[in-house]
């Protein structure tokens, strides 16, 4: 599991406090269902998943609510 699924609210309110809203191409939902079932996961936790990795490829880590830059030159 991704660091970043650490607990950031004490009160209990589950692990993903924060929601995120996209516009997203035609059939992006069908190809999400798709890739989801093929990795025999949810639709949301296959985009959580997908988004922490392409944000991971950029350079850009999210670590217990935090996040820290890797920047190459």
């Amino acid at each position: 599991m991704h660091e970043a699924y650490e607990p950031i609210i004490e009160d209990g309110r589950g692990r993903f406090p924060e929601d995120i809203r996209v516009k997203a191409p035609r059939g992006t939902r069908a190809a999400v269902r798709a890739a989801a079932h093929i990795k025999n996961t949810t639709n949301a936790e296959y985009v959580r998943q997908a988004l922490l990795r392409c944000l991971d490829l950029d350079g850009v880590t999210l670590r217990r609510g935090l996040v820290e830059l890797s920047l190459e030159d």
